[in-house]
C-alpha cells in the first residue's frame, strides 16, 4: 500500500488522521509515517476489510 493509497483510505472513510489512528490501534506518528511511506500488506488488509464494514474478527456472528 502506498502513502497515496493510505491517505485516499483515510478520505474514503472520513476520518482524521486521530481517528484512524485510534479505530485501528496505531500511534499517531504511525499513520504519519504511513501516509509518508506507504504500508506493509497488514494495514493494506484492514483498510480493506475497514472499507468493506467487515467487523473484527473476535467480533463475528459465530
Amino acid at each position: 500500500m502506498t502513502g497515496e493509497d493510505f491517505e485516499a483510505f483515510i478520505t474514503y472513510m472520513g476520518w482524521s488522521e486521530r481517528e484512524v489512528a485510534r479505530v485501528m490501534q496505531l500511534s499517531r506518528n504511525s499513520v504519519a509515517k504511513y501516509k509518508r511511506e506507504g504500508a506493509k500488506a497488514d494495514i493494506d488488509f484492514a483498510c480493506a476489510a475497514l472499507a468493506a464494514g467487515l467487523p473484527k474478527w473476535s467480533e463475528r456472528e459465530k
